[in-house]
């Protein structure tokens, strides 16, 4: 049976099959060739549902809102546009070897 209808899918509830195997979620963009359907996707609260933390759904419990919580977003690091690229703020301890230095100090 439905649970309820979120902007990431449809969240079931099915008592008949054995615990563990009782609940799942049917993204709305399922794409499994290029696995756009990211289980990062799942915000915390529905996460506690989906696996016996809670047997009460965020829609009959809902979570209390905290200030410094922020809005859940999917896992972005896979992606191009938002892939994480290390860089770095410090000057190096070393200078490299430039063989065109030598030569312009002999002259």
């Amino acid at each position: 049976a439905v649970v309820s209808t979120q902007s990431t899918g449809e969240y079931y509830e099915n008592n008949d099959y054995y615990l563990g195997r009782n609940r799942w979620i049917q993204y709305n963009r399922p794409n499994w060739v290029v696995l756009k359907s990211d289980p990062s996707e799942i915000p915390a609260e529905w996460h506690r549902w989906l696996h016996y933390m809670t047997d009460e759904t965020p829609v009959d419990a809902p979570p209390v809102e905290q200030k410094f919580l922020m809005e859940h977003r999917a896992n972005m690091t896979g992606t191009f546009a938002e892939r994480y690229v290390p860089s770095t703020t410090t000057k190096p301890k070393i200078e490299s070897w430039n063989p065109n230095a030598s030569a312009k100090i002999q002259e």
